[in-house]
């Protein structure tokens, strides 16, 4: 197998060629960076295929780590880019949602470069984050949580994917000094735009993040957590099929608690007017969708908390990776857009006492 390329301008039709098992005589790269991969590369590969075997894809899409160093190496330090080749790997085809087909997923050892091919679904209608989802489809991704989360509810299933990490492993530790050390500048751009108790609140967080980490652990049911649960990994209908909803993104998942991508969706992807008016009704029709899938043991007074925990603790998210250079326009105003929302979001729910429960 030939090396591994380190960005999508080095995949070659020769390269194509070995990993398809198809004759590929030419490949054109077409970057879709505008506002996508945040973490990495996203680029449409246009593919012309042998005489003799003119049925491939005519498109794909490929995934490669970040042009931006910084990031590449927050992905890379982080596992983001490894757990996304094991899942197209070994758990696309066993999720209740559905995913992309995926025709190719490397990585070497060390975590970087990898590399991703996976079918484009054309003609798809996006959420445009930025713009804020509507309740029709904010309702779509409460039950798709619902879906992806029953399935491996504490279950041999979940604990069968055992490269999926739990969230107070070592990688996710680290995150805690790197939010410290980029905490004055963050405190710096945000001051005076957000409630300024939520800014100190995010620099408590740093002091006790190994202990909410344990926290999340210690609650006792965790299932399959997508954790990059946002409007702009979703894709409605196209060529995947009109009532179809296609989940992108799988670099961040973990073995988790589940209600953190409700709170993920409602608290970055929807605008903060309709986050207060939809948030409680679209918790509760989460926590009702469990019950009726077969999930037992979870009340809604827990669900609820553990929601608040998680725009708390997303809130705190936005400054460990608030200023990583996304590459493009659009992924600035994306992240300046969305980290407002986290925050206020936040101090919305009074997260004020959670950390004195831990």
């Amino acid at each position: 197998m030939t090396a591994i390329p380190a960005a999508a301008a080095d995949i070659t039709a020769d390269w194509l060629t070995e990993v398809l098992d198809r004759p590929v005589t030419d490949v054109k790269a077409e970057n879709l960076g505008a506002g996508l991969g945040l973490l990495g590369e996203v680029t449409r590969l246009h593919l012309t295929y042998g005489d003799d075997d003119g049925d491939g894809p005519p498109t794909l899409i490929a995934k490669t780590q970040s042009p931006a160093p910084e990031s590449a190496f927050v992905a890379q330090m982080m596992g983001f880019y490894d757990r996304e080749v094991n899942f197209y790997r070994s758990a696309a085809t066993k999720v209740d949602v559905r995913t992309p087909r995926c025709y190719h997923a490397n990585i070497v050892a060390e975590g970087a470069p990898f590399v991703i091919l996976l079918e484009e679904i054309t003609g798809a209608r996006m959420i445009d984050q930025i713009v804020g989802a509507s309740r029709q489809d904010a309702e779509i991704a409460v039950d798709m949580a619902v879906n992806l989360h029953a399935r491996f509810w504490d279950n041999d299933a979940l604990y069968a994917l055992d490269w999926l990490p739990p969230i107070n492993t070592p990688l996710f530790l680290a995150a805690g000094d790197f939010a410290k050390q980029k905490l004055p500048a963050y405190e710096a751009y945000w001051g005076g735009k957000v409630p300024p108790e939520i800014l100190k609140f995010v620099g408590d967080i740093n002091e006790r993040y190994p202990a909410l980490l344990d926290w999340w652990v210690a609650q006792g049911h965790p299932t399959f957590a997508h954790m990059d649960y946002r409007a702009d990994n979703f894709l409605f209908g196209g060529s995947a099929g009109a009532d179809t909803v296609t989940l992108l993104d799988w670099q961040l998942s973990v073995r988790g608690v589940g209600v953190w991508d409700v709170g993920n969706f409602l608290a970055g992807s929807v605008t903060t007017e309709n986050r207060r008016a939809w948030e409680h009704d679209l918790v509760r029709r989460y926590h009702d969708g469990l019950t009726a899938a077969g999930v037992t043991g979870y009340d809604w007074d827990q669900c609820w908390l553990e929601y608040r925990y998680a725009v708390a603790q997303q809130a705190w998210s936005t400054c460990p990776l608030g200023d990583l250079a996304p590459g493009n326009e659009r992924g600035r105003l994306l992240l300046d857009t969305i980290t407002p929302r986290y925050l206020q979001a936040a101090h919305d729910l009074g997260v004020y006492d959670l950390l004195d429960r831990l």
